[in-house]
């Protein structure tokens, strides 16, 4: 990245950061006052003490200029806690609102986006440098407070040090008398301020880079997002719990974690020594400073142009004043390196959606009319070659209860993901009713269907949640359509009835649901949608034979009067539907009813006869 472009990206975070937490950096700047002030009050006391009590100053002198100092040390102590007890109020909305920034984008984006790998990086990424801690775009208030804080204390540090140090010059007139004059203070300042430059910008930013390299080496961030997957996604997730004592699995994810640390550690262990290096270069060079300081005041103090408590305080604002310049440059020298960091927070937000919207209405149809027609349509997913789907020319009549067959990988479930705009053709086009859908309003074409996916996902709310997809909800058709679903006898086992908890994530009478009763939720979540086209994709794959069959037998009073495509490998639950359509190597082989494929002898009639056989020789082996 280039310096502009770095610096943008800090705007950028900084408007991110005030937008999250509305006054965040007005808070902490108010906090540099008490601050720099506590900075310099200390020194200032005991440069007047020492003064006072070597000059013979009465004791109501000192305990007077003690008050004070004192007085006002306590008033920037009590601003210092009255701003920091408001800041740690806000903090809590602040990492809700970026927690916010993020997951809506997840929510919101293209579904083609959501799966891409890389968009999954981005997303670890992001959330990696969202929130908290030393790498976070939170860190930008304390980089900058401290670039501004150093700033105050230098104007502070030099106008406290200018009347000690120009309060008594001499001409030159040779080496000691330079020493003694105002060119000769120059000269001073100008080597401490040379070796600052040095550190400022040499040092520092060598440094910082090699810490750079901590942060943002690629075989790091992807250990990283390994180690953090064996935790929270592995060992973390009690649903895991019987796979790994039933497999052994604790000593594989133990090696696939301390694999992924110590890949971290070894990087973390080379650019440390790096680190190391420079801040023994940067100590080395301070240590030169100090004793320049020392030497020059001493030196002064012994001819009679310092006092004992002038040359502490000198020595004193001088140490502060490097200090502050050396908390300028790391600031803003970090600043620049974590900004790299922090635009793969914006990389992610960035991410374009690029599916049309469509602008057109779709129709609302009492009679569920809605005629569906794929037209030359070929799929291939992003950054693959291979077409998923080749050629597809289909077409739905009104009302018509159509199974779509073949074997996995065929492109089934894929022609679904197409028709619900998951994604949008490679090439061809798919119509309703004649009109190209993509030219139609996104949000109202997907309230045409209601998709039941074999891996369909409930989350720990109530079921009525689940069930309405909604908070609100209508109590009576939400415990019909649970029980057209086939789960009428499990819904009266519950305590709570329709308001029960599903999971034990956050409510510990919370029920644990099998795989089939959370695949009838979702068939039952898809009839309270009530669109007029319902998609069921392999719904009965988690089911036992008997649901499988009572499923079926009320297949029609589930669906009603709507269009309906059922998807499965499972031949024999097709019979029920008015048109079998089969699929292979991504092409439609064959169409028709359940007596004409067979009658046909092609693809269907092989499929059908494997499976028959395939469960005539497993019936054999259970009752033998």
């Amino acid at each position: 990245m280039t310096f502009k472009e770095k610096i943008n990206i800090i705007k950028r975070s900084a408007r991110l950061v005030e937008a999250c937490d509305k006054g965040r950096f007005r808070r902490a700047f108010v906090s540099l006052i008490p601050d720099v002030i506590s900075t310099f009050s200390g020194v200032f006391l005991a440069s007047l003490v020492i003064d006072g009590v070597t000059g013979g100053k009465p004791v109501s002198y000192l305990f007077t200029a003690a008050a004070i100092v004192c007085g006002i040390e306590l008033i920037s102590q009590l601003i210092r806690c009255i701003n920091n007890s408001r800041q740690q109020a806000h903090d809590t909305t602040y990492r809700q609102n970026v927690d916010s920034a993020i997951w809506r984008k997840v929510l919101n984006m293209d579904y083609a986006k959501v799966e891409d790998i890389s968009t999954r990086n981005k997303l670890d990424n992001a959330k990696s440098y969202s929130r908290e801690g030393d790498r976070s775009i939170s860190s930008l208030t304390s980089h900058l407070s401290g670039i501004v804080n150093g700033i105050l204390t230098m104007c502070l540090g030099v106008a406290l040090a200018a009347p000690i140090l120009f309060s008594y010059s001499e001409r030159i007139t040779d080496f000691h008398s330079f020493l003694m004059s105002g060119w000769g203070i120059v000269t001073v300042l100008a080597i401490f301020a040379a070796q600052e430059l040095l550190q400022s910008v040499v040092i520092i930013p060598k440094k910082e880079k090699a810490m750079d390299r901590m942060y943002t080496d690629e075989e790091g961030l992807q250990a990283d997002r390994e180690r953090t997957f064996c935790r929270n996604f592995t060992a973390y997730n009690y649903r895991n719990g019987k796979s790994i004592r039933l497999y052994n699995e604790q000593q594989l994810i133990e090696d696939k974690h301390w694999k992924a640390h110590s890949i971290i550690m070894k990087i973390y262990r080379r650019c440390y020594a790096n680190v190391t290096k420079w801040d023994i270069v940067m100590n080395s060079i301070d240590i030169v400073a100090y004793l320049i300081l020392y030497a020059f005041a001493i030196f002064r103090a012994v001819n009679g142009a310092m006092t004992a408590g002038e040359v502490v305080a000198f020595v004193m604002y001088f140490t502060r004043i490097q200090y502050a310049l050396e908390n300028v440059s790391k600031n803003f020298s970090s600043l620049l390196t974590k900004s790299q960091m922090w635009k793969q927070l914006f990389d992610f937000l960035d991410i374009p959606d690029e599916k049309y919207m469509g602008t057109i209405p779709t129709e609302k149809r009492d009679d569920n009319e809605y005629e569906f027609e794929f037209k030359h349509v070929y799929f291939k997913y992003p950054d693959s070659e291979d077409y998923v789907l080749k050629d597809i020319n289909l077409k739905w009549r009104i009302g018509e209860k159509m199974a779509l067959v073949g074997k996995n990988g065929c492109g089934k479930s894929t022609l679904v993901k197409l028709l619900c705009r998951l994604y949008d053709p490679t090439e061809g086009e798919i119509t309703l009713n004649g009109i190209d859908i993509k030219k139609y309003k996104y949000e109202e074409y997907m309230a045409l269907f209601s998709v039941v996916f074999q891996d369909s996902k409930l989350f720990s709310f109530s079921l009525a949640e689940n069930v309405a997809a909604d908070t609100e909800y209508d109590s009576d058709r939400v415990t019909d359509c649970v029980i057209r679903a086939g789960l009428g006898e499990r819904l009266d086992t519950m305590d709570k009835g329709i308001e029960t908890c599903l999971y034990k994530d956050f409510d510990e009478n919370g029920v644990e649901i099998s795989g089939g009763e959370a695949q009838k939720l979702c068939l039952a979540r898809a009839i309270y949608k009530g669109s007029p086209f319902i998609v069921l994709d392999e719904p009965t794959a988690a089911l036992d034979t008997i649901s499988e069959h009572d499923i079926y037998t009320k297949f029609n009073s589930i669906v009603g009067t709507r269009t309906a495509i059922y998807i499965s490998h499972r031949l024999s639950s097709c019979r029920f539907c008015d048109e079998i359509t089969v699929m292979e190597d991504g092409r439609i082989a064959e169409r028709g009813s359940h007596e004409e494929l067979l009658d046909k002898g092609g693809v269907y009639k092989s499929l059908w006869t494997a499976q028959a056989e395939y469960y005539k020789d497993m019936a054999g082996e259970l009752f033998a």
